[in-house]
């Protein structure tokens, strides 16, 4: 039997749930670092009106399994990802080979009213590999 790993891709997610969240995304975020994401849920598209820098965005199906990936989505554009029910954004050129991982389900780890750096985190997301 092979033995399995848990990997902590990213643990510092925000839920972007209300409108007014995912309408601005991460354009408030200075210099987003790479253990930071934004998740989506229920989205297919992703616009990048007004932001300064290129994203990663990693489209996830009902059961939060990667289906695509797009590194260096550029400012001012609109991304549609067919089939998609979930979107996780963060900054671009992650050292992650997420396109390695197409086809692989992501576990999303509720965090209990941890803080760090002053903002709330929503969860952590983790991959389990062989």
């Amino acid at each position: 039997m092979k033995n399995k790993k848990e990997v902590v891709l990213w643990p510092k997610v925000k839920v972007m749930k209300k409108f007014h969240q995912r309408l601005i995304g991460m354009m408030n975020e200075q210099q987003p670092a790479p253990d930071k994401a934004f998740w989506f849920p229920f989205c297919k598209s992703i616009h990048t009106w007004g932001m300064k820098e290129p994203i990663d965005v990693v489209a996830l199906d009902k059961e939060n399994t990667i289906i695509e990936v797009r590194r260096f989505v550029c400012p001012n554009e609109i991304a549609r990802f067919k089939g998609a029910h979930g979107l996780l954004e963060m900054a671009s050129g992650s050292f992650w080979p997420v396109e390695k991982w197409v086809g692989k389900k992501l576990k999303f780890i509720k965090k209990h009213g941890e803080r760090n750096e002053s903002k709330p985190y929503d969860c952590s997301i983790v991959i389990e590999l062989t």
